[in-house]
């Protein structure tokens, strides 16, 4: 029950699902789960002594007990069923930007989470799980996003990708864009990426120079370029955007397909599952369900009906098999849709409520307002030393308020460096002299989502005023 599958059979089972339709996707799901389970027990500490109760076979995910990422992260060594990766080289690896996009130990792909749950993981990908990306992009993401015409213009192009990212960490999107890049030097020429932290117009200015026919990004970064096209500083025409880790409104996604004139499709992955779900043209996103469950729950993971938005949900990767996550309590908010979308698609029809952070306006000194992105600002921080959690809160048209937590008695020498960095970086916006302030309140929790927001406004006036035109 744990074969090990070829690069040409998990295309060929990933094919069939997709032609087979629901009850194809159902059995395939049932079979791959039931290997997972099987080699989990077989080569996790961690999850032999979860399971050890269970029934010899499980074929029903909901039998199995739900794990969290700081119970994962607590039992590293335990949970990962490779005895060479270890956790305190792991840490070492992702602290240095120059290894992004890296083999570790010669065979992984590493991302980190963004720890919008309060725990940061470090999360690997086995060559198969990165070949089953490579087949479910092939055989169902790109048929959906695009005609035959519409995929002759991007390759006339030569696979112009244009993608506004955070660089300074392993995280999910520049990783994989520069893992590709390694696995062939020469998609250098055909794929940028535009550093989320650079200021919005040298963003511009090179997205003008490098005229990418797919456009590749956070949703709040591609919704504000969508506003500089609309003003002429930006002239790109891109046949196709893809956007994700952020919530994009229907009418900024009307607005970003009507000032590009391309096509707009959503992507929905994690670092525990790269590419859980791809984007339709009715605005849903199906899930690839026969290497993917995805279990919409309430506050007590209790299943939610169809049409209603969980408190949270549960993710069982039924791929990877250096980091085995099953029932994995990933936090985000989801509806399924009850019934059949109309794109026609056999796969699971879903919406997320992805990060709510904001894109903040600032008074700069000569009276404009100056954006800055949610991301940016986040990525500032995450990669600010010391720092466990913390919130960026915008409260006057030039004030930003954070809150910080650090270990105990560190908290003005971690304030220090964030002066610092976040200083330089609203400089570089051109916005020197912005006030900084140290909350006395610690970060906490949205009440809603359970989650840490990261970035928002609480300005009423001004700047608020033109971030909601």
């Amino acid at each position: 029950m744990t074969k090990k599958r070829s690069t040409g059979q998990i295309f060929l089972e990933t094919w069939k699902a997709g032609r087979g339709g629901a009850t194809a996707i159902r059995a395939y799901q049932k079979q791959h789960l039931v290997e997972m389970i099987d080699f989990a027990r077989q080569n996790s500490r961690f999850y032999n002594g979860l399971y050890r109760d269970l029934p010899a076979e499980v074929e029903d995910v909901t039998q199995l007990p739900v794990v969290t990422k700081p119970e994962l992260m607590s039992h590293f060594e335990d949970w990962v069923t490779d005895p060479a990766v270890h956790l305190d080289e792991l840490h070492r690896f992702v602290s240095d930007p120059n290894k992004i996009g890296q083999f570790y130990l010669d065979r992984y792909t590493v991302c980190t989470t963004s720890g919008t749950t309060g725990v940061p993981a470090v999360l690997l990908q086995d060559q198969a799980t990165m070949n089953l990306m490579g087949a479910l992009n092939l055989l169902r993401s790109v048929p959906a996003w695009m005609t035959m015409k519409d995929l002759g213009r991007i390759l006339k192009s030569g696979m112009k990708t244009g993608a506004v990212w955070a660089t300074g960490g392993h995280y999910l999107g520049i990783t994989m864009m520069k893992r590709q890049i390694l696995e062939k030097p020469s998609r250098a020429r055909a794929m940028r990426i535009f550093p989320v932290l650079d200021p919005l117009p040298e963003i511009v200015a090179g997205l003008n120079e490098f005229q990418p026919a797919m456009l590749n990004g956070y949703a709040t970064a591609i919704a504000l370029l969508a506003r500089e096209q609309e003003a002429g500083r930006l002239n790109i025409h891109p046949v196709l955007t893809m956007t994700s880790s952020e919530s994009l409104s229907m009418e900024e996604r009307q607005r970003i397909a009507r000032v590009f004139g391309g096509l707009v499709r959503d992507n929905y992955g994690c670092s525990e599952f790269v590419a859980t779900a791809y984007g339709c043209s009715e605005g849903w996103l199906h899930v690839h369900a026969d290497w993917v469950i995805l279990e919409p729950v309430d506050e007590n993971f209790q299943p939610v009906r169809p049409g209603e938005t969980s408190s949270s949900v549960l993710l069982s990767n039924l791929s990877n098999r250096v980091q085995p996550i099953l029932r994995y309590n990933l936090g985000d908010r989801i509806t399924v849709r009850p019934d059949v979308c109309p794109c026609g698609s056999p796969f699971p029809a879903i919406r997320v409520e992805g990060r709510t952070d904001e894109i903040l306006r600032f008074r700069a000194e000569d009276g404009s307002l100056v954006p800055v992105l949610p991301l940016a600002l986040w990525s500032v921080l995450k990669e600010t030393p010391g720092l466990h959690r913390f919130q960026a809160i915008q409260t006057g048209e030039r004030r930003l308020t954070i809150r910080l937590e650090t270990d105990e008695g560190e908290i003005q020498a971690a304030w220090g460096r964030v002066e610092e960095r976040v200083g330089a970086y609203l400089t570089r916006q051109n916005l020197p002299g912005i006030t900084l302030e140290l909350s006395a309140e610690a970060p906490i929790r949205d009440p809603r989502s359970g989650k840490y927001r990261h970035v928002w406004s609480e300005v009423k006036t001004g700047a608020a005023v033109e971030q909601k035109a």
